[in-house]
Formats: structure tokens, C-alpha cells, sequence
């Protein structure tokens, strides 16, 4: 082989290699862009699922009162016959909770999904404030009475918006709000250390020792709303698990309470029970089937 020849085949090998560098090169522009923004795994988030939960619920809160008439009036605030302000009961209203869920998702691209959730908890959450203090004309002076208040909020449910991120497939973080409701019950009974009666305009109460002056009750579906977020982590094709934090306001319950006895010829005297708003937070975990 001469070597204008031999030149010729160098030349040949030498631009043949450059170009496949290039070639390599724009492959290598594509690739990381694709690494970085594609999630991993074959995951599809659409789709119907319905499955149970279960956790736990709690928050602080209060009960205030306020008289109806003259003589509960004149018992308490109005200081007749060493009448005191009722003080304000503090509570704490916890405990668990069960139910289940059913929703729908859509995978809106790679990285994003939407969804809508209903549920619904049975619950067992209640709570108890004590209020300690003197009713006008009932007993001696070192005699008190007792207003002890109940809160219990049996069940609760909610419909929501969901919102989430696919950060690395099959886990979705979300976000989520929406319309709640619940059942909340509220009762209040006054059970005096003494006897005695107040009447003014026309309301009356007439206390025995050991037995209720005040009691009453009131149980109502409540509406409001609920915020939080949580995620979704998929077992498998069908199976996800999935953790949330939510925070219920379901508004401002309250409850009248009656004198069970009046003297004749008057109005049983009444207060209104003001609870401080039935609000908590959340926290269950789930299991769901998606089909």
C-alpha cells in the first residue's frame, strides 16, 4: 500500500470518529433533560378507588353561658342572693375514628393529578367542661352549684377537591379542601348542694339538693368546611396507601338549658349554652382499591 493510500484510510477513520463524538454528543443534550424531568416508574394515577381509614381527632375548646330572662339574670350576674357570673367551662373533646373513602383521579400530565374525595368517619371524639359557682338563693353561703357541659361529635364527613404533585412515581404529595359536616351533640345539667327559689319578671327556678335545676340538651347536623393534605404512596397496580392531615370547622354549637322546676304562675328561667367552635384536626391513615 503506498502511502498517499494509507493517509486516505487515516483520514477516513479519523473524521468517521469525530463524527460519531458528535453524533453521541446530541444524545447526551437530550438525556439528562428527560432523567431530571420524567418520573420514575409506569404508575397511572386515573381512575376510580374506594377504600377504609382509620385514625384519631381532637382540639380545645370552651363553653360560655348567657342568661334568657330576668330571674337567671338576677341569679347569676345580677348577684342576687350571692348569685355569681357562671364561669367558662374549658375542654378538651378527643378520640378515634373509622370509615371509608371513594374518589376519582386524573392524571392530568407526568408530573401532576387531580382528583375529587368523599368519606365518611364514625367517630367517638367528647369532651367535658366543669363550671363551679354560686345560683342566687340556692343554699347557704358555702353551698355551691355544679354545671357540668358535654360535647360529642358521633360522626363527620367531608367532600373535597384534590390537588397533587407526582414528586417520584408511585408517590403523589396533594393538597385538599372542601365542604364538611357532622353530627354534634351538646347537653349541660346543674346539680345544686342546696335548695332554693328565685322569681323575677314572671321566670322562675326552683332548686332541690342532689336532684338537676338546669338541664338541657341539642343534637344537630352541622355544616362547614375542611383543609389539609397528605399523601398517596401505590403498593401496587391496585393497592395505595395513603396518609392525611385535615382540619374541620364545622361552625358554633349551642344548647338552651331549662329550669326543670318554676314556681306557680311562672316561666321556667333558661340559659343559653355557647360552645366554642366545633373545630379539629385529623390525623388517619388508609388503605384504598383502585380499579
Amino acid at each position: 500500500m503506498n502511502k498517499k493510500r494509507v493517509c486516505r484510510v487515516i483520514a477516513f477513520i479519523v473524521f468517521g470518529a469525530l463524527g460519531s463524538t458528535g453524533a453521541a454528543a446530541d444524545e447526551m443534550v437530550i438525556a439528562p433533560a428527560a432523567f431530571i424531568t420524567a418520573p420514575t416508574g409506569i404508575f397511572n394515577w386515573s381512575g376510580f378507588y374506594i377504600g377504609g381509614n382509620g385514625g384519631y381527632a381532637g382540639s380545645s375548646s370552651s363553653v360560655t353561658y348567657g342568661p334568657n330572662d330576668a330571674a337567671s339574670q338576677a341569679g347569676t350576674c345580677g348577684g342576687v342572693g350571692r348569685g355569681q357570673c357562671i364561669p367558662n367551662g374549658n375542654f378538651q373533646t378527643i378520640g378515634p375514628l373509622g370509615g371509608g373513602q371513594i374518589g376519582y383521579n386524573w392524571q392530568v400530565s407526568p408530573l401532576w393529578m387531580a382528583g375529587v374525595e368523599a368519606d365518611y368517619q364514625w367517630a367517638n371524639l367528647t369532651g367535658q367542661g366543669n363550671s363551679t359557682f354560686h345560683l342566687g338563693n340556692v343554699g347557704a353561703a358555702s353551698n355551691n352549684v355544679s354545671l357540668v357541659a358535654n360535647q360529642a361529635v358521633k360522626s363527620f364527613g367531608t367532600v373535597r377537591a384534590r390537588a397533587g404533585w407526582v414528586i417520584v412515581n408511585p408517590l403523589v404529595f396533594y393538597g385538599t379542601a372542601g365542604l364538611a359536616y357532622g353530627q354534634v351533640n351538646e347537653s349541660a345539667n346543674m346539680l345544686p348542694d342546696g335548695a332554693g327559689t328565685l322569681s323575677s319578671g314572671g321566670f322562675s327556678y326552683a332548686c332541690v339538693a342532689g336532684r338537676s335545676c338546669f338541664a338541657g340538651s341539642s343534637s344537630k347536623t352541622m355544616l362547614g368546611y375542611t383543609v389539609g393534605g397528605g399523601f398517596d404512596y401505590a403498593l401496587t397496580s391496585h393497592l395505595i396507601l395513603s396518609a392525611e392531615v385535615l382540619y374541620l370547622n364545622l361552625g358554633v354549637p349551642k344548647a338552651t338549658i331549662v329550669a326543670q322546676n318554676a314556681a306557680a304562675g311562672t316561666t321556667p328561667a333558661s340559659f343559653t349554652a355557647t360552645f366554642g367552635v366545633a373545630a379539629f384536626a385529623v390525623a388517619r391513615g388508609g388503605l384504598s382499591f383502585k380499579f
